[in-house]
């Protein structure tokens, strides 16, 4: 009988009793995947802090970069000790951007996959009550997605920033500037988890649930 009764355990349940994650980290009530990454999220913020840093500065060079472009002729100008100082924003400019995204994207893969380790008898849990691989990486991809989302806010407000104290001027009427670099960090960081999830669908229950 009691063979029977495990068959009907959910994973959520066993969350919401609080048997893995401790009760002070949970921001949210868990009420699914999504619950479960915020909460996780929340539980090593200090650490995820770095990886929405890393993803924010690129995507806010990258909307002054755009901005520069179509309204000021691609000449990014200002002042430095009172000097004149101009520089034509060229394409070597924007890889520079993507070089950065890439630094972000192996920075922000390497703290997920140490959130991951971390999270070893969880996750051995959520396999040992029957979560498939491919639902076990698509919490992974999950995180790297919420993690994208902050990442594009604070590029936004980054560049608003900068382009304000520059040439009191902002692009509003060009939303879709602001729409696409806040889908780029998205896009980042489920790139990101890509490599944490190949590695974490490896991870043996009956080893891991041992602690």
């Amino acid at each position: 009988m009691p063979s029977l009764f495990v068959k009907k355990i959910h994973p959520v349940e066993v969350m919401k009793e609080g048997e893995i994650s401790l009760s002070k980290a949970r921001i949210i009530p868990v009420k699914g995947m999504l619950g479960i990454e915020i909460n996780a999220i929340f539980s090593r913020w200090l650490r995820n802090l770095l990886t929405i840093f890393a993803i924010g500065l690129p995507s806010g060079l990258l909307i002054v970069f755009i901005t520069v472009s179509l309204r000021l002729n691609g000449v990014l100008f200002t002042t430095w000790l009172g000097q004149y100082v101009s520089m034509e924003v060229k394409a070597p400019h924007y890889f520079s951007v993507a070089m950065c995204f890439l630094i972000s994207i192996l920075t922000t893969s390497e703290v997920m996959w140490q959130n991951i380790k971390e999270r070893n008898v969880e996750i051995s849990l959520y396999k040992a009550l029957g979560w498939k691989d491919r639902t076990i990486q698509k919490m992974v991809y999950m995180e790297g997605a919420l993690l994208g989302v902050p990442g594009g806010i604070l590029g936004i407000v980054f560049s608003i920033v900068i382009l304000h104290s520059m040439y009191q001027t902002i692009a509003w009427d060009e939303t879709w500037i602001f729409v696409l670099c806040l889908i780029v960090p998205v896009i980042a960081g489920v790139i990101s988890a890509a490599i944490p999830a190949g590695k974490m669908v490896k991870i043996n229950p009956s080893v891991g649930l041992r602690g």
